[in-house]
C-alpha cells in the first residue's frame, strides 16, 4: 500500500498532506466546511542578487596561526570578523480556502488520503444521501494545482501570507499579489471552471544573479496565463498528464515489506509495522519528486511546504549535512532527474565560491560555507564558529557530481559539468592544506556543529577535524578517478597525486577520534556524526577492506548513543546499514518511526520528519538507509541484502540502481535471498555480486533481464 490516509481532518500543518512539482508546493488539511490548502513557490525568497565579496585573508592567516599554536579562542575571536550577513529567508506565498461545505458534525464516512504513486489528494465524505468529494493533483509541466469537487457548491478565497497584499476579484478570476519588503514580487491567481479550481503561483526570483521581477501585475499575468493553458485542457486531461508524469518516475522502484494492515497512517504509526518501514520509504520517493525536479530549484529545509513567514532556520540550504541528506536517495532510487536541481544549483555556486575563496582565504579555487540560499551566498554568516566558518561544503557538495556519474556513467556530463566543480574545489583544498609535525592537516578546523573542552569550556576551532580530512581524502580520490575517466593532466590533478593525507586518527578506546588529538568532548552524543562522514555518504572506510577502520567507526557510533534529532536518527540508521548491522539500523529508523506529535524528535503523524520542528531531511535519510540496507555497491562490487534486519524477513524490491549503471531486483524469503534481476542501464558489462561471503561475477546485459535463482546461494555459482 502506497497511501496515507486518515479519518478526520487535519488539525494541524503536521496533519496535513503535501503536493508538489518542485516549483509549486500545497498542503491540503482537508476541512468539511472549509478546505484550507497553503501554497508555496520555490522562489520566494527574501534578498536580492549579492555584491562581490570583500575581506581580508590576512584574518584567516592569523586565526590559523592562532589555532596551530594553541590558542582556539583567539583564532574564533578572528573568524568571527570574518563573518558576514547571513541568507535569505524562505517565504509562503498564499492560502486557498474553499468554503461553504456542511458542518463538520454532519459529515459521515470521512477519508483523506495522499496516494504516492498517482500523486492525487482525494477527500471524500457523506451528508445526509450525498457523498461530496474532492480531487488534487499538481501538474508538473505547468506548475499549476487543479481541484476538483463534487456534490457541493463551494466558494474560493485567496488570502496571502505576507503584509501588503493586494487581493481582486473579475468573474471568475481571484488574485492576490504583493511585494516582499525591498524583494520581489509575487502572486497566486484561481480560476473556477465548473466543478474545478485551477491555481498557480508565481514569484520574481529570476537568476542568483538577476535583480529580481518587482512589478506584482506582472507576476499575477504569469500565473494565469498557466492556469488558463490548465484550463483549456480541462480537469480530466490535467489529471491524467500530472499523474502520468509523475508515474512515470514513482513506478521505477516498488518495495514490499509484508502485507499493511487497513488502519488510518496515524494508528499504524502507535504501532508500526514492516509495510510502515516500506511506506517511509516511498514517501521520501514521493517528496524528492514533488519537491525537486529539473527546472527547479534544490529541495530546501522544508522541501518546498513552508508555512512561516519567519521559517526555522531560515528555511535555506544548509551545507553542512542538511541540503545533501535531501540528495541521498536520489541515485540509488532510481530519481537521477530530481537530482538534477542540486547538481546546477553547486555548479552557480562554485562560480560565486570563486570570488569567495580569493576575497577572505587569497585562495584558487572555490569555497563556500555553512549556509546558502537561492542567491547562491558562499561567505560565512554571523554565528558560532562551529558552524559559520565551516569551509568545506564544496568538497561535500562535489561528491553529489561524481555520484551522479559513478551510477549513470555519462562520460560527457562528467566531463562538461562535474571537472569544472571538482577541479576548482580540490584546488581550494591544496592551498587550504597545512603542516604541522611533517603531517599535512588543516587550521583552523572546525568538526560541524560540535565543541570541545578547553579548561572545562567549550570551544569549537581547533586543528585537523577528522571531517575535514575525510571530505579532502574524498574529494581528492573522485578527482583523480575523473582525470583517468577524461585522461586529464594538469598541474592540480599533479598536485593531488603527490598528496599523502594521514590517516583517521583511532583514540585510546579503539574510537574514530572527532578531531586530530583525543581532546574533552562537550557533548559526547552529539547530533552530529561528521567525522563519520568516511563510512558514510563517503566509502573510504569499509568493514571488509578498512576493517580496522570499520571497528573504529562503529565504536565511536556505539559512543555517540542512539537518540537524536530525526534526521540524525536517519544519518545513524545509513551509518549501521555500512557496517552490515541490519538489525542496528532498524532499532534507529524504529525509532524514527514515533509520534513527534507528544514531543521529541521522530515523524508527525502525516509521517514528516521532526527535528523537531519539522526538517524534511529524515524523511529522505530514512529512504536513502533503507536502500542502503537492501543494495550497496560503492566498494566496486554489488551487495545484495548486506543489512537486512530480522524484522523484514520476506520482501521485493524491484528498480534499485547500482553504481555503474544496473538496475537490481531482490526477492527474498525467511531471510534468505531466492532471486536478484539484473539490467544494464545502457552497455552490456560484467560485474560482481556478493551475497554474504560468496561472490560471483555476472554479465549484464540492457533491456533484457537476467535472472538468478536460488543458484545464487549455492557454492556452485558464489565461489
Amino acid at each position: 500500500m502506497t497511501r496515507l490516509w486518515f479519518t478526520a481532518p487535519a488539525g494541524t500543518w503536521e496533519e496535513a498532506l503535501p503536493l508538489g512539482t518542485g516549483r509549486l508546493g500545497a498542503m491540503c488539511f482537508g476541512g468539511v466546511d472549509t478546505e484550507l490548502v497553503q501554497l508555496n513557490d520555490d522562489r520566494l525568497w527574501t534578498g536580492s542578487p549579492l555584491p562581490p565579496p570583500s575581506g581580508d585573508p590576512d584574518l584567516v592567516t592569523k586565526a590559523r596561526a592562532h589555532a596551530l599554536a594553541g590558542s582556539p579562542r583567539a583564532a574564533e575571536d578572528l573568524l568571527r570578523q570574518v563573518q558576514g550577513p547571513d541568507t535569505a529567508k524562505y517565504l509562503p506565498l498564499a492560502n486557498l480556502m474553499l468554503v461553504g461545505g456542511p458542518a463538520e458534525a454532519e459529515a459521515e464516512s470521512y477519508r483523506r488520503e495522499l496516494d504516492l504513486r498517482t500523486g492525487v489528494y482525494s477527500l471524500s465524505y457523506r451528508t445526509g444521501a450525498t457523498e461530496v468529494r474532492r480531487e488534487a493533483v499538481c501538474h508538473p509541466g505547468l506548475h499549476v494545482l487543479a481541484l476538483r469537487v463534487t456534490g457541493a457548491q463551494v466558494g474560493l478565497l485567496l488570502r496571502g501570507q505576507l503584509p501588503g497584499e493586494h487581493f481582486t476579484s473579475t468573474g471568475e478570476v481571484v488574485s492576490v499579489l504583493g511585494q516582499v519588503p525591498d524583494g520581489m514580487a509575487w502572486a497566486a491567481v484561481a480560476v473556477v471552471d465548473g466543478d474545478t479550481v485551477y491555481v498557480a503561483t508565481e514569484a520574481g526570483y529570476r537568476g542568483p544573479g538577476a535583480h529580481p521581477l518587482d512589478d506584482p501585475a506582472e507576476c499575477s499575468r504569469l500565473a494565469l496565463a498557466r492556469v488558463e493553458q490548465a484550463r483549456r485542457l480541462g480537469w480530466a486531461t490535467v489529471r491524467e498528464q500530472a499523474v502520468e508524469a509523475h508515474q512515470a518516475l514513482f513506478d521505477r522502484v516498488s518495495l514490499q515489506l509484508g502485507p499493511a494492515p487497513d488502519l488510518p497512517t496515524d494508528q499504524r504509526l502507535a504501532r508500526p509495522d514492516p509495510a510502515l518501514a516500506a511506506l517511509l520509504f516511498q514517501y521520501g520517493r514521493y517528496l524528492l519528486i514533488t519537491s525537486s525536479r529539473p527546472g527547479t530549484l534544490p529541495a530546501n529545509l522544508q522541501g518546498v511546504w513552508n508555512p512561516h513567514v519567519d521559517p526555522p532556520w531560515r528555511g535555506n540550504y544548509t551545507l553542512n549535512i542538511n541540503l545533501q541528506m535531501n540528495y541521498w536517495p536520489a541515485e540509488v532510487t532510481a530519481l537521477p532527474e530530481c537530482h538534477e536541481p542540486l547538481l546546477e544549483f553547486v555548479s552557480r555556486l562554485a562560480g560565486f565560491g570563486t570570488a569567495t575563496a580569493k576575497a577572505l582565504y587569497g585562495a584558487p579555487g572555490w569555497v563556500a560555507h555553512h549556509n546558502s540560499d537561492p542567491w547562491c551566498l558562499t561567505t560565512p554568516v554571523s554565528g558560532d564558529p562551529a558552524w559559520a566558518n565551516w569551509p568545506m561544503a564544496a568538497a561535500w557538495l562535489s561528491r553529489h557530481l561524481w555520484e551522479h556519474y559513478a551510477f549513470t556513467g555519462d562520460v560527457d556530463w562528467l566531463r562538461d559539468h562535474a571537472w569544472p566543480v571538482l577541479r576548482g574545489a580540490a584546488e581550494f583544498c591544496l592551498h587550504w592544506l597545512v603542516e604541522r609535525d611533517g603531517v599535512l592537516t588543516t587550521a583552523p578546523s572546525t568538526s560541524p556543529e560540535n565543541h570541545y573542552l578547553v579548561e572545562g569550556r567549550p570551544v569549537a576551532v581547533g586543528v585537523g577535524s577528522t571531517m575535514d580530512l575525510a571530505l579532502i581524502a574524498d574529494l581528492f580520490a573522485n578527482l583523480l578517478d575523473a582525470a583517468d575517466v577524461l585522461k586529464v593532466r594538469d598541474d592540480v590533478v599533479d598536485s593531488v597525486r603527490e598528496i599523502e593525507l594521514p590517516p583517521p586518527p583511532i583514540g585510546s578506546h579503539g574510537q574514530l577520534l572527532e578531531w586530530a588529538d583525543e581532546i574533552a568532548e562537550a557533548e559526547p552524543d552529539h547530533r552530529h556524526l561528521s567525522h563519520l562522514f568516511g563510512l558514510y555518504p563517503g566509502d573510504r572506510i569499509d568493514p571488509a577492506l578498512t576493517p580496522e577502520l570499520a571497528e573504529a567507526a562503529e565504536r565511536a557510533l556505539v559512543a555517540r548513543g542512539d537518540a537524536g534529532t530525526g534526521w540524525s536518527l536517519a544519518w545513524k540508521a545509513a551509518l549501521w546499514a555500512r557496517l552490515g548491522d541490519g538489525d542496528r539500523a532498524h532499532t534507529l529508523l524504529s525509532m524514527l518511526l514515533t509520534d513527534a506529535t507528544t514531543g521529541g524528535a521522530g515523524v508527525y503523524r502525516n509521517l514528516l520528519c521532526a527535528h523537531p520542528p519539522f526538517q524534511i531531511d529524515g524523511n529522505f535519510g530514512a529512504t536513502a538507509a533503507i536502500a542502503e540496507m537492501l543494495l550497496q555497491s560503492h566498494t566496486g562490487e554489488i551487495r545484495l541484502l548486506p543489512a537486512l534486519p530480522g524484522a523484514w524477513p520476506t520482501g521485493v524490491v524491484r528498480g534499485l540502481r547500482a553504481r555503474g549503471g544496473v538496475v537490481v531486483d531482490l526477492w527474498w524469503d525467511e531471510g534468505e535471498l531466492r532471486a536478484v534481476g539484473l539490467r544494464a542501464l545502457d552497455d552490456e558489462k560484467t560485474v560482481v555480486l556478493r551475497y554474504r561471503d560468496r561472490t560471483a561475477e555476472v554479465t549484464v546485459r540492457p533491456l533484457a533481464e537476467l535472472m538468478l535463482d536460488e543458484r545464487l546461494t549455492s557454492a556452485r555459482r558464489f565461489t
